[in-house]
């Protein structure tokens, strides 16, 4: 019979010529592919997924997701602090008007300026800063009859009082200019932060929260560079008096006896004891007033202690056409004030024109009404 499959080669080769080969195996191989497409069509069906919106949804800056999430399902616990408010948009110039709350943090943010012949009326509640202890509250809360640990507590959270050495060494910079070394003790005795008419458990906190300030500003080595621990600037440091007569501080001496050897503590380490003058009715975080890192104890909290101060309030007024004529935004229509940190201090002012918007710091807005703080508002008249 012979030998078939050598015979078929053969016939192969005779009747396909050599470029013929690679066009078949891609023939039979398209053949291929095509029978399993046909059989995985018949298959089970695959389960469809709609596109939906909110997975390409971009998370507000002002609001994390885990916050988020959260308020689908629970309710949030009431702010200490009013937030943020943002000028709506629309044809009303009205700027979004603080939340009605019992934190004495609320403000009004601005309205539409009713005629170039009005008058501003600005207010300034506070001065300073604003973060830490408010020594205005102080005062009032020592004369209602809180103590000295009440008085700390209502102010830095979550810290405590602790032993430190009042013989330890303070070299400080006199408004002379020369650097002296004295006792923490002696130190704290020519401090002039408070008068002597400052009531007794408000000048222990004084001197407990000094001490602190004190230790937190050497441990952070603020002035070791220039050769001594801390300045005699209350602006900087703390308000100090080389030239002091200690004969004529009694009270004040008698604070720094009774708290002596004692300070504030944070997590086994000395505070740094921010305070200021005036919190005009609610303190601010640290983070907020000075940028950096969060400080556990430095949170923002209403204080309507500080109300009573005859210091608390400064007005100051300016005309329309005056205030407009500063800043070339044409025809004054809004004085917007909605950008503004936790505790209510203004951050930015956009002022909107009949020929443009202008935006500047709150900060200059305090120097130009001549103000000592941030926390402020308007009214016209």
């Amino acid at each position: 019979m012979g030998d078939w499959g050598s015979d078929a080669w053969e016939w192969t080769k005779e009747k396909l010529p050599i470029w013929g080969f690679p066009a078949l195996l891609i023939l039979l191989g398209i053949i291929f592919l095509g029978v399993q497409v046909v059989v995985a069509d018949k298959g089970p069906a695959k389960p469809k997924h709609e596109w939906k919106a909110e997975w390409n949804e971009t998370v507000d800056v002002e609001e994390s997701p885990v916050e988020k999430l959260a308020s689908a399902s629970t309710t949030a616990p009431a702010p200490i602090s009013s937030p943020v408010l943002k000028l709506p948009s629309g044809q009303n110039l009205t700027a979004a008007p603080a939340p009605s709350e019992d934190s004495v943090a609320s403000l009004s943010n601005g309205t539409s300026v009713p005629g170039q012949d009005a008058v501003f009326v600005f207010k300034c509640y506070g001065r300073a800063h604003g973060v830490g202890l408010c020594m205005d509250g102080v005062r009032y809360r020592a004369e209602a009859g809180q103590s000295a640990e009440q008085i700390i507590n209502a102010y830095y959270t979550g810290v405590s009082i602790g032993q430190t050495d009042e013989t330890r060494p303070i070299r400080v910079k006199g408004h002379d200019g020369q650097v002296r070394t004295l006792s923490m003790h002696d130190y704290l005795c020519h401090l002039a932060e408070e008068p002597e008419d400052y009531p007794p458990e408000g000048l222990k906190v004084l001197y407990l929260a000094a001490r602190a300030y004190t230790l937190s500003v050497i441990a952070r080595g603020k002035h070791t560079s220039q050769g001594f621990d801390i300045c005699s600037s209350g602006e900087c440091c703390q308000a100090f008096d080389e030239n002091k007569d200690l004969s004529k501080s009694p009270n004040n001496i008698a604070a720094v006896n009774a708290t002596a050897g004692k300070a504030i503590f944070y997590n086994g380490q000395p505070i740094i004891a921010a305070y200021c003058g005036s919190c005009g009715g609610h303190t601010d975080n640290n983070e907020d007033t000075w940028g950096g890192e969060v400080i556990p104890y430095l949170r923002g909290r209403a204080d309507s202690y500080c109300a009573k101060s005859p210091r608390y309030c400064t007005t100051k007024e300016m005309s329309v056409r005056d205030f407009q004529s500063r800043f070339g935004v044409g025809e004054l229509k809004l004085v917007d004030l909605s950008a503004r940190t936790p505790g209510g201090r203004v951050k930015s002012v956009k002022i909107v024109g009949s020929g443009g918007t202008k935006t500047i710091t709150g900060k200059s807005l305090e120097d130009m009404l001549g103000f000592r703080g941030l926390r402020i508002e308007y009214s016209f008249r």
